[in-house]
């Protein structure tokens, strides 16, 4: 290509960048229904706008979002979506996999997108595979139990004297996928405490007035370090485990996004920035045209640790400088 076919090409491009965005904002505004526990961040803030941004999609201009918080409530979710339906969404944009299935009690035509899968969505009977799932549900998958034993390993290393632990989780009540999540989970965790040496209690919980008689049974059965599964429920009361670990002066260590800034000790789990990329991702080949059936499940590479120092020094532990020294983030 000589020179002057070269600047046109050049040329061409930087004014089709331009024109394409206009297009785009001059037409439809779409509408995504997000259905959560609750929302930390606020509307219009994050990795997962950021990406949308560089994607050609800016947020109250081109796209709008929907937000409906069913706490721990998720047999709300089917009411919810179908508010969410009468008020034209385009897409579902869910987290885990029990509220993508009540979305798609709803709707089995709408894109349901999960941010946040605990189960492989291919075993849950989600997808047909992770290449091609098949349906109207795709999203990213992060496999918790896969970071379980890692989980305790952090703890006990925090806490070198570590013998008896707790695994708290909640309790499915039936529900087939949920019951097959905590078998594995509860298989898991008794796998890693005995290469470790430590004793596990395994405890569940079904209601937000049964975390009391839990911790009051960690104090008697003098447990020294805890280990909280993520869910709908426990995420949705994730500042009330907060507290109580504080006050009986447990360690604890847990997958939920933002344990340790709101008072645990550690969470380690999947980086929140890649996944809110990732997701962005997803949702842009949606709104381009892709059905969802043909997106791939995506599964996170990075994973991030944050310790609270504040919180060690309440509960009288000294943090290693090894264990320090590997955290991503570290709150004083």
């Amino acid at each position: 290509m000589d020179r002057r076919a070269f600047l046109g090409t050049m040329a061409g491009g930087l004014l089709a960048a331009p024109l394409a965005a206009e297009a785009q904002q001059a037409g439809k505004v779409w509408r995504l229904g997000q259905m959560q526990e609750d929302f930390p961040i606020p509307a219009g803030q994050g990795p997962f706008y950021d990406r949308m941004r560089e994607l050609g999609w800016i947020y109250q201009r081109n796209f709008v979002m929907e937000r409906r918080a069913f706490g721990d409530q998720i047999e709300r979710v089917p009411d919810l979506a179908a508010e969410l339906m009468r008020s034209g969404v385009d897409l579902f944009l869910v987290t885990g996999f029990i509220a993508a299935l009540r979305v798609q009690q709803v709707t089995r035509t709408i894109p349901i997108v999960i941010s946040t899968s605990a189960l492989d969505l291919v075993e849950a009977g989600l997808a047909a595979s992770l290449g091609r799932p098949g349906g109207n549900i795709t999203g990213i998958q992060t496999l918790q139990r896969d970071l379980i034993g890692k989980q305790l390993s952090l703890l006990k290393e925090a806490r070198p004297g570590l013998s008896r632990l707790a695994f708290l989780l909640d309790d499915p009540s039936g529900n087939e996928v949920e019951v097959r999540r905590n078998a594995a989970s509860i298989r898991e965790a008794e796998a890693g405490a005995k290469a470790l040496r430590v004793q596990v209690q395994i405890v569940t919980v079904r209601r937000a007035d049964d975390f009391d008689a839990a911790f009051s049974a960690f104090r008697d059965q003098r447990v020294q370090g805890l280990l909280v599964l993520r869910s709908p429920f426990i995420f949705a009361h994730r500042k009330t485990v907060v507290a109580l670990a504080l006050k009986h002066r447990l360690p604890t260590v847990s997958e939920i996004f933002g344990f340790a800034v709101e008072g645990g000790l550690m969470s380690y789990g999947f980086d929140f920035r890649e996944t809110g990329r990732l997701l962005a991702e997803i949702i842009d080949k949606i709104l381009r045209g892709t059905k969802a059936s043909e997106i791939p499940i995506q599964q996170p590479t990075t994973f991030q640790l944050v310790i609270n120092l504040k919180t060690a020094k309440a509960l009288g532990l000294t943090i290693p400088p090894s264990l320090l020294g590997r955290a991503d983030e570290v709150i004083q």
